[in-house]
């Protein structure tokens, strides 16, 4: 389409809007964040910044050490209630986290748990475009997965204590995760003539919701894979902090007033 008929369609729409505006919604503006385009196609990968919340007042003040592990994500992007659109999307990363302590004072121990998960998540994204092409965001949904497989491990670096390392099980773990995934983030537009490519750059706050000890060992069947196996207090979470960059495209309607020209 060229520029006098796009400033011609324009003026029309603008014009009948005006006339009609108690009857009729805006008309809609072309390139809104591929909202009316059509589903985006895409891949993202980053780092998860991982971290076990105790309710514990005692485990949760100790410091933790900083940990970072690979989340990568397939995902398809659906036009949904503008400005919305929703975004199902399948990703792999590790979660858990890690802390060093003296006990009793003296030798330097380190608890760490680790675990593998695939999720599912179905994020809703919020846009406030700036224009065209440059479209910040929010985004907020649930996240459900699972662990396929992980460790826990309890190390001395300072002394001849053996360390101790084992696997995740169903008696020592809860292999479901449940929690909650929201951000911040940008996104741009750069089209082509057939397709539009999107890149997409959010941080976010992963928030599990469910306890990550086994109800095996909050009942004593189970020994405790915990920091202090004797005193078991309180339930252990999943968080996290995440930092994002995605890669996608959509396919370009077809320009009606192309036949025109």
């Amino acid at each position: 389409m060229n520029r006098r008929l796009v400033i011609l369609g324009l003026l029309l729409s603008l014009s009948v809007s005006l006339m009609a505006q108690k009857h009729f919604l805006p008309s809609r503006p072309r390139n809104d964040a591929a909202l009316y385009e059509g589903p985006v196609y895409g891949v993202k990968g980053g780092l998860n910044l991982p971290r076990l919340y105790h309710t514990d007042p005692q485990l949760n003040q100790i410091p933790h050490d900083f940990v970072y592990s690979p989340s990568v994500s397939v995902f398809v992007e659906f036009p949904f209630l503008r400005p919305c659109t929703v975004a199902p999307e399948l990703n792999y990363q590790r979660k858990g986290g890690s802390f060093s302590y003296f006990f009793n004072g003296q030798h330097k121990e380190t608890y760490s748990l680790f675990a593998d998960y695939v999720l599912f998540r179905c994020p809703v994204f919020f846009y406030t475009p700036i224009s065209d092409r440059v479209k910040p965001y929010l985004f907020l949904g649930p996240d459900l997965g699972f662990a396929f497989k992980g460790d826990i491990a309890l190390s001395h670096p300072d002394h001849d204590l053996p360390d101790h390392s084992v696997g995740i099980n169903y008696s020592n773990y809860n292999y479901l995760y449940l929690g909650a995934l929201g951000g911040v983030g940008v996104r741009f537009n750069l089209p082509l003539t057939l397709i539009t490519f999107v890149i997409k750059v959010d941080a976010a706050v992963n928030w599990g919701f469910l306890d990550t000890y086994s109800k095996h060992e909050h009942i004593g069947i189970a020994i405790p894979q915990n920091v202090d196996v004797y005193h078991l207090q309180g339930n252990r979470y999943l968080r996290g902090l995440e930092v994002h960059l995605s890669l996608g495209y959509f396919i370009n309607k077809p320009d009606a007033c192309g036949i025109f020209q």
